[in-house]
């Protein structure tokens, strides 16, 4: 989903909580703590959230305990 800004940032990309979760590996509630801990770019659309990730992020995304084998 990509919307536009008002902010210099201009286009910028929104990824819903299902999509955040599958581009970093992650479960819903490690994403909560790391929307919480103000680790991730979050806004609150209705009841959903909506994320903006950015590459940094991707490259630093947990290694699933179960594939380190």
């Amino acid at each position: 989903m990509a919307v536009f800004d008002n902010d210099d940032r201009s286009y910028l990309t929104w990824l819903t909580s299902k999509e955040t979760q599958k581009l970093l590996n992650i479960s819903g509630c490690e994403l909560m703590h790391l929307r919480v801990s103000g680790k991730l770019t979050f806004k609150k659309q209705g009841n959903a959230f909506l994320y903006q990730i950015d590459q940094s992020q991707i490259e630093q995304k947990p290694i699933n305990k179960n594939q380190s084998k």
